[in-house]
């Protein structure tokens, strides 16, 4: 007789699932075997989604399934399946998609799905905190909520199976066939037109939109393509979303002036990032940009690849187990350095939790860097 009743991550090569080992909830992997034991049992699944470097998945790590009260609600009502997103692109895809057709918004990581007993989503959310706070449900009882309506609706839920996939096809259809050009039309006029990227918080790049804009600036010389990616490099090469110190941008700041970010390093991120304002500084060839960028290059270079000489995928957000530790300073720690107020804003009760996130002023020179660096290079790196 097949059972889940333990924790099987322990084996695993994942860096992201090992984080989960020692959880006392009874993660598994997601597989046939797994698959098939909800079904023959009638037990919803509850899928978790994230990555090693993820700060939120962290934080419901801690609060949720660290602890033993909500591990054993997890235990008794569903199967509860661990996915890395890197390590399976294509389930994050298929439920990210998922989450958005229910949600009518992006989705995001951690993100936590609850599927019938057949491995069909029927609701989802991202991130839920212990306790209920800042307008999110507990999680517990968003467990206890669902495993009712589960129960009382089950026939009802399965029954959604081909309108799910159904919708889903057609979103997919929708997206391959649009015309670019209206999609571009449209998402100017949703910018921010003071500090770029999209209106609100929180601030993502999207370099895709980005890269596209000056393609049409490439096609049409139409400067109102070329302007909002003007913003926008300013932006990241001089706020908080860039490591002034040793290059790189954050995932995303939240915030809508680009200081405060979440302070997580992704390859995808930077390449994306070099391969933005490469293309940008041919048509604006200014060398604070292009050493900007020969500084992203070379911290990509020195400081991404493993001891085999491979690119990783991430470096934490977190450090010794707080967040941005590792990039933040202390007013106390720099303000000897000569004339350093010139070149960041520095204030003594700092700009996030009385800590330093740096915003160039004007750029600095290599020894105000060398100071930094040493402050820097006494801590303990994030997790890569």
């Amino acid at each position: 007789m097949i059972k889940i009743d333990k924790n099987v991550l322990s084996e695993d090569l994942s860096p992201y699932l090992k984080q989960h080992k020692n959880n006392p909830v009874n993660w598994q992997r997601w597989s046939k075997h797994c698959l098939e034991f909800a079904k023959n049992n009638k037990k919803p699944i509850l899928l978790s989604i994230g990555y090693a470097s993820c700060h939120w998945c962290h934080v419901m790590a801690h609060e949720s399934f660290e602890d033993k009260e909500t591990a054993k609600i997890m235990n008794d009502l569903f199967v509860n399946i661990k996915v890395d997103r890197e390590e399976r692109p294509d389930l994050d895809f298929i439920f990210q998609s998922s989450f958005q057709l229910f949600n009518q918004t992006g989705g995001g990581w951690p993100l936590t799905m609850f599927l019938d007993e057949n491995g069909v989503p029927f609701m989802g959310g991202t991130y839920f905190p212990k306790d209920s706070k800042h307008g999110l449900p507990s999680f517990k009882d968003v467990l206890k909520k669902v495993s009712d309506a589960y129960k009382d609706q089950r026939e009802n839920i399965i029954k959604q199976k081909n309108l799910i996939i159904k919708n889903l096809d057609l979103k997919k259809n929708a997206v391959l066939n649009q015309e670019l050009e209206p999609i571009i039309e449209m998402s100017l006029n949703n910018l921010d037109k003071s500090k770029g990227g999209y209106k609100g918080t929180p601030k993502f790049p999207t370099f895709n939109l980005y890269e596209t804009l000056l393609y049409f600036y490439n096609k049409s010389r139409n400067k109102k393509y070329l302007e909002p990616v003007n913003i926008l490099i300013k932006q990241l090469c001089s706020k908080g979303i860039y490591d002034h110190v040793e290059g790189g941008i954050a995932r995303y700041t939240v915030d809508e002036n680009w200081i405060i970010p979440h302070f997580e390093k992704m390859l995808y991120d930077n390449a994306q990032f070099i391969l933005l304002l490469s293309k940008y500084c041919k048509i604006k060839p200014e060398t604070y940009f292009k050493e900007k960028l020969e500084q992203t290059i070379e911290f990509l270079i020195n400081n991404f690849k493993n001891n085999e000489g491979f690119f990783g995928s991430a470096f934490d957000a977190d450090s010794e187990g707080v967040e941005g530790k590792y990039y933040v300073f202390s007013y106390d720690e720099i303000k000897k350095i000569e004339n350093i107020e010139t070149y960041y804003e520095i204030k003594p009760e700092g700009n996030w939790e009385n800590k330093i996130i740096l915003v160039e002023k004007e750029k600095p020179n290599q020894i105000i860097i060398k100071e930094l660096l040493k402050i820097r290079s006494k801590r303990k790196k994030p997790f890569f």
